[in-house]
This record gives C-alpha cells, structure tokens and sequence, in this order.
C-alpha cells in the first residue's frame, strides 16, 4: 500500500502535465527548504520571519505610544477603509468557505482522502480528538459574551430593526439565538477547518513543514522558499498577535468587572463602571506573569495543566448555569435557537445589508459592521493558530471526518453552551425572575449579574470568584497556544526545544501590544484593531481554499492514471 501511496507523492505534480500538457516546475512530495539559524539565540528559527515580525509590532508599539493622538486618528480612518472596501469581502469570503467545507464533505473522495497517505490510522482516539477540537477553539470569547450577546441581540438585532416582532418579547429568543449561532456555528469553524485541510494534506500527506506557507505549496511551489512565503508566515503571526490581543483585552475588561464586585473597590472600575487603565493594566502584567509560569514549566506541565483546567471550569459554569438558572427551559432555548438558525443559515451568511435603501436598513449594516463583520474577522485571525493545531492532532483521518469533527461537532457544543448560559439569562428576564436587571447591566457585567440571580449571595459570591480564575485561566492557555503557533511559524515548522527564552520575549511583545491599544483607544478600539488587521489574511485563506481544490483534483487525477476509480465520483 505504501509503494502505491509513494507512487501517488511522486507523480502527484506529474499528472499536471497530463491535464495542462507541460511538464511542472517542482513535485509537491519535495518539501520547502525554509533557511533558518544553525546556531545562536535564533537557532532553528528563520530569522527573517521571527526577527521582521517582532520588530513590526514593537515599532506600531512605540508608534502608538508615542504618537496616541495620531494613532487613534488613523485607526480610525484604517477601520473606515476596511468597512467601505472590505466589508462584504469578509461576509462573502467566509460564505465561500463554508460552502466549500459542505461540497468537500459531500464528494466521494472525502471518506477515501487522508490526512496522510493512504490506510495510516489516526493517531487520537475519536473521543480525545473531538475533546482536543473543541478546546482548541473556545477561549475568552465563548465566556465573555456567553450572556451579553444572546442579551444585546435580545434587545437589538436585525429582524428588530426590520420591525418584524418587537424587542424584548418571547418572539426576540430564538431570533437573538439564531445570530449567536450564526457567529459561533458553522462558519466560525469553517475557516479553522480550511486551514486545518490545506495544512493536514500538504505536511501529513507530502511531507511539508507544519507552517502556514506549505497550505500553498501546490500552486506556488518553490516561490514559497523566498520572500513570498516569508511575507505569508509574516502575516499570519500577524494575525495570531491580533486576535490574541483581542482575547486578551476582552478577559482583562471581565477580570476586572469581576473583580469590582467581589472587592467593592473603585481601582477595577470607575463610577461608570468602566474599568480605568490602571487596573487593565494590572491585571495585564498579573496575566503576562502567569503567561509566562505557565510557558516556562513546559507544554507537558503549565500549558497542559492550565488547558486542563480551563476545561474543566467550562463546563461547572455551564453546568451551574442550567441547573441553577435556566433549568429544562434552556432546551426549549436550545430547539427554537438551533432550527430557526438551520433555516436561515445559507441565506444569513450571504446577507450584506444595505444602508442606502432605508433607515432601518442603515441601522441593520452598523449593527452587522460591530458584530458580524468583527467576529469574521476574529475568527479569520484565529485561523492560523486554531487550523494549525486542528491539523497537527487530525494525521490519518479522512476529509468527511476531519470536517465533521472539526467544523459540526464544535458548532453544536458551541450551540449548547450559549443556550446554556445566555438562554438561561433571556428566561430569566422573561419569566420576570430578573426584572429586567441582566437587561440594563453593562455588556462586561451580565454574566455576573446573572449569577446574583440565580444564586444566593453567598454561593454567588463564591462563583464569581471561578469566573475570574476561568477569565485568567482562558487568557493563559490561549496566549500559551498563541505562543506555541508564533514560534513554530517563525521556525518554518520545525519541531523546537524546550529553552522559552522566545516564548517570554513574544509574551512580553504581545503584553505591550494589548496595553499600547488599550492606551491609546481603551477597551472598544481591539474591535477596530481586529477588523483592520484580519484583511491581508483573508486573502491567503482564500487561496488556501484554492490549494485545497487543486490538492484533490490532482490526487483525483493521479489515482485515475494508476488504475484507481476517479475519487470525484
């Protein structure tokens, strides 16, 4: 079976000269030569990759500390740019992608495809895999806006806006539920399992690096050697760095709400209930310093450790939430949200909303610009990370199985774990239990304000105090995961030891990062930074998606000239 499988590798990129009549420049199964250090500080790391992408960020850090009136200025104009020009690429882009993960699965040729070459088994046992897919991709976003979004689409969303049932009522439910499932479904997870497609069957089917630049190695072959492929691996750690921030802003602002209920304290909020520099910042260099504990003791101690435990914590809220708040209302929640999202899903993802045509309309694009266009562009800067790792743990499964586990199965925990929590907060307001309380709080405050209602003052007080260390626990695994993929993109895929000089050093950049945009534009301006950033991005996911296509059209092509059935049909 291997001869047939290195039959395939080699004369993968010569059926290109079947199909096109040219013999190709470079086979596939030839792995990119990425240059990097033999010895000194950057030893096994390329150093135009790792170098240019630290200095880049530590020169926007001094930019923005410097020149803080400036800065928010273009910021600003950056983000109005990327709205005007870019706003339906991120909302067709990601529809694409999608769709493509569908069409994949649905081929013939995704039960017989691997993730490696023909007949290797999977490494994981199913169940630890699906474990591993989901923690992969949970994080601070999944807890921070748990009742805050189900809450704030509760009161405003676009069929609100449209004027098609009012706000507020038991019609509102299923409708704020639908665009949270819309936001954390299936098109959150496709991008990570369009990375994870182009990365598993390029490095575990013909041998390149695990790095973002091999997801284009079949269209671009060689060029990838040069400063293409370091301009690609640039952006992508880029991209890691934005979303992480965004991560990392989002727990602090939780950390220290949390905090300014549990101590009564004015340093973790000011009379506003804005949380003030000084305390972001605190809680900041706190997080950084458990960052980089957790880093220094190892992947196999600290980092696991503290995945571990963020795991567990997970589900004890969501567990305390429904048994305690929501009870079997929640799976009402659950139903009505799930089918009224199924039915509108297709149509939802291709939905750019006008604002020429109406008020109303006007009203429905600003409101998709501050959460659909934002989580788009999250999830597309998660994508390198997230696709990375979902790639690394998925050797020897088929295509239909890695999207199945990759893109369905998270979706549908993900859908869970909103009616859990949020659903529980909108039942709450519904039967008159909250009076109206988790309505008015402030977005960093409603999840805390849900647990005063459902829980006696002692218990609650008790729980907050596990929300918090599950806000800390989250930013430290998710910065640590961060970590890890920066490094190995910056080490063009090689495997690296244990020394966590550079891991430190990328804690500190992304700490400066983090408190330089908190600085210069507070709390709300990681959005802008997010939607701005995620652009050059969306373009190497596409041609990922491209690469994707190419690699089984080929493979197609070449089991046909070896005497195979055509793996398209």
């Amino acid at each position: 079976m291997r001869q047939i499988d290195q039959t395939e590798d080699l004369q993968l990129s010569e059926s290109a000269t079947v199909i096109t009549g040219r013999k190709p420049l470079w086979n596939i199964s030839n792995p990119l030569r990425i240059h990097t250090v033999k010895r000194g500080v950057y030893e096994g790391f390329n150093p135009i990759v790792a170098v240019f992408a630290k200095l880049l960020v530590v020169c926007m850090v001094i930019f923005l500390i410097m020149l803080p009136e400036a800065s928010a200025r273009i910021l600003d104009a950056l983000k109005s740019v990327t709205l005007t020009m870019f706003a339906d690429w991120y909302v067709y882009s990601m529809a694409l992608i999608l769709l493509s993960c569908i069409v994949i699965a649905c081929l013939p040729v995704s039960k017989r495809l691997r993730l490696g070459p023909d007949g290797v088994l999977p490494e994981h046992s199913t169940q630890s895999w699906l474990t591993m897919m989901f923690c992969a991709g949970i994080g601070i976003g999944t807890l921070a806006f748990a009742v805050s979004e189900p809450v704030s689409h509760f009161q405003t969303n676009p069929d609100l806006l449209a004027g098609t049932m009012e706000p507020g009522g038991a019609g509102a439910v299923s409708s704020a539920m639908r665009f949270v499932y819309l936001h954390y479904g299936f098109s959150a997870w496709a991008t990570y399992t369009i990375v994870g497609l182009a990365l598993g069957l390029a490095c575990h089917r013909y041998g390149q690096p695990m790095t973002m630049r091999s997801g284009l190695a079949v269209i671009l072959g060689k060029r990838l050697e040069g400063p293409v492929g370091h301009i690609i691996d640039v952006i992508s750690i880029l991209a890691v760095i934005a979303g992480i921030t965004t991560t990392i802003v989002l727990g602090l602002e939780q950390i220290c709400s949390g905090l300014s209920i549990l101590t009564g304290s004015r340093f973790f909020a000011d009379n506003a209930g804005n949380p003030p520099l000084i305390a972001l910042f605190t809680a900041l260099v706190v997080s950084t310093a458990v960052a980089i504990a957790s880093i220094v003791s190892g992947v196999e101690r600290g980092v696991k450790w503290v995945s571990q435990l963020g795991l567990i914590l997970f589900f004890v809220v969501l567990a305390m939430f429904v048994f305690f708040g929501g009870e079997m209302r929640v799976l009402g929640v659950l139903a009505d949200g799930t089918i009224a999202y199924l039915k509108s899903f297709a149509s939802q993802a291709i939905t750019v909303y006008d604002p020429k045509i109406s008020a109303a309309s006007s009203a429905q694009r600003n409101w998709q610009s501050d959460w659909t266009i934002f989580y788009w562009a999250w999830w597309i800067a998660f994508a390198p990370f997230v696709g990375m790792f979902v790639a690394r743990i998925s050797r020897g499964r088929t295509l239909r199985e890695f999207i199945l586990g990759a893109m369905v199965a998270p979706a549908f925990l993900c859908f869970i774990w909103f009616a859990g929590t949020g659903g529980t907060a909108l039942t709450l307001e519904l039967d008159g239990t909250a009076g109206g309380a988790i309505l008015s709080a402030e977005h960093a405050y409603r999840i805390y304000e849900t647990v005063d209602i459902m829980l006696s003052p002692s218990v609650a007080t008790v729980f907050k105090a596990v929300l918090v260390l599950l806000f800390l626990t989250l930013i430290v695994a998710s910065a640590s995961a961060a970590i890890i993929a920066i490094k190995s993109i910056g080490a063009g895929g090689n495997k690296l030891g244990e020394t966590p000089f550079h891991s430190i050093i990328w804690a500190f950049v992304i700490a400066a990062n983090a408190g330089a945009i908190m600085a210069v534009g507070g709390v709300g301006s990681i959005r802008d930074v997010m939607i701005v950033s995620a652009v050059p991005l969306s373009m190497i996911l596409a041609l990922m998606l491209v690469s994707v296509f190419v690699i089984i059209f080929k493979a197609s092509r070449v089991r046909l000239k070896l005497g195979f059935p055509n793996v398209l049909s």
